[in-house]
């Protein structure tokens, strides 16, 4: 098998009691209903096609990506993996918080701020 780009597959599918706790805590979170792209994003990271990385960009990943084609970590990579939200949802949104990242109203993925 070839390597994975990075050299590490990420695999961030949740199983078992973690996933159990993680759908009975997730209507009570704030909700992002996300759009085919996004969907199609979280089914990416959460298979490792976008290993290395383990979520949606950091700000200096983004900011890196952008200005020079690399991660932060000097790793190529050369498109933007962002999770898009107006400025009304992302006002109350909290830092070090869990969010309901949904599709049709079913949870596909809890994300960590």
């Amino acid at each position: 098998m070839i390597a994975p780009h990075g050299g590490t597959l990420i695999n961030r599918i949740v199983e078992g009691k973690e996933r159990d706790a993680l759908l009975e805590n997730a209507p009570a979170l704030p909700r992002i209903e996300l759009d085919a792209w996004a969907i199609s994003d979280v089914e990416m990271i959460g298979i490792g096609g976008f290993s290395p990385l383990e979520g949606f960009m950091t700000k200096a990943d983004y900011e890196s990506v952008v200005n020079t084609r690399r991660l932060a970590n000097g790793l190529v990579w050369t498109i933007p993996v962002t999770l898009a939200v107006d400025e009304a949802t992302a006002g109350r949104l909290k830092a070090k918080h869990d969010v309901s990242l949904t599709s049709h109203g079913s949870v596909v993925a809890v994300l960590h701020l």
